[in-house]
């Protein structure tokens, strides 16, 4: 299968877009500014690093698994951590043992009060079940994330400190926005989220089609809202070769 080149040119594009915006926030000074658009780059690179998860960009394996390390390090997060959760998520959705999950199970004060402690966990339980390869990988992109902050705090550029508070208070509550919400939203903002669809904005077609989604995880975000997805790829399993371990069969300790 041809890598979807469109797809990752949309991708490639929104990340550079708000990453020049926290870029000129910082020359100018602006916290305010730079939260925003730090706001807007992490999203940016949350749905890059959902796409790469999922080989939905039909990427070569390293070319995939670079794109998965650096989406998520604009996060400052593992992102062979997150995958990891992200499938054994989808492999088993909303089970007793889907730690990523876990917070749609709760009602939504307790999601919010936990979601911390939730972020937390997710990173120790990816450790858990890795194998040795996975888990130097995490290791790696932990220690990448904790220096980057550390500089980022180091700097006392009110801009940059705004940057680190963002993608901080975004990744300690991701229980409540990538899964509490988008399995119990209501009606009313599923419906609001499919009328924005034509925006083609990750946040809007991921919440608004989550469930297709679930159907067809292979399908690029960008393309939940078509009429008639490519079923010749929704419906194939990947090739083994572009497969992380981590990624094939029931939730388990993997082989790597």
């Amino acid at each position: 299968m041809q890598p979807r080149l469109g797809d990752l040119a949309l991708h490639i594009a929104r990340v550079s877009l708000c990453a020049s915006g926290v870029g000129l926030a910082v020359r100018i000074e602006s916290a305010t500014l730079a939260a925003a658009f730090e706001g807007a780059l992490f999203f940016a690179s949350f749905a890059l690093m959902h796409d790469v998860a999922h080989g939905a960009l039909r990427l070569p394996r390293k070319a995939n698994e670079l794109a998965l390390a650096l989406s998520a390090a604009l996060m400052l997060m593992s992102g062979h951590a997150l995958r990891l959760m992200h499938l054994r998520h989808h492999a088993r959705p909303l089970a007793p043992d889907d730690a990523e999950g876990a917070p749609a199970r709760l009602p939504l004060p307790r999601a919010l009060l936990g979601a911390p402690l939730s972020a937390l966990a997710l990173r120790v339980e990816a450790f858990r079940v890795a194998g040795p390869s996975g888990r130097r990988c995490q290791l790696a992109e932990t220690a990448l994330n904790l220096a980057s902050l550390a500089l980022l705090l180091a700097s006392r550029r009110p801009a940059l400190l705004a940057v680190a508070a963002t993608a901080t208070c975004l990744q300690l509550t991701m229980a409540v926005w990538a899964a509490h919400v988008p399995h119990n939203a209501p009606a009313w903002m599923l419906a609001a989220a499919r009328r924005l669809a034509f925006t083609r904005s990750p946040i809007a077609l991921s919440l608004g089609y989550h469930e297709r989604h679930h159907r067809i995880p292979n399908l690029p975000c960008s393309r939940l809202a078509l009429p008639s997805p490519d079923r010749t790829w929704a419906h194939r399993p990947c090739k083994p070769s572009s497969i992380p371990l981590e990624r094939r069969g029931p939730p388990r300790r993997s082989d790597r």
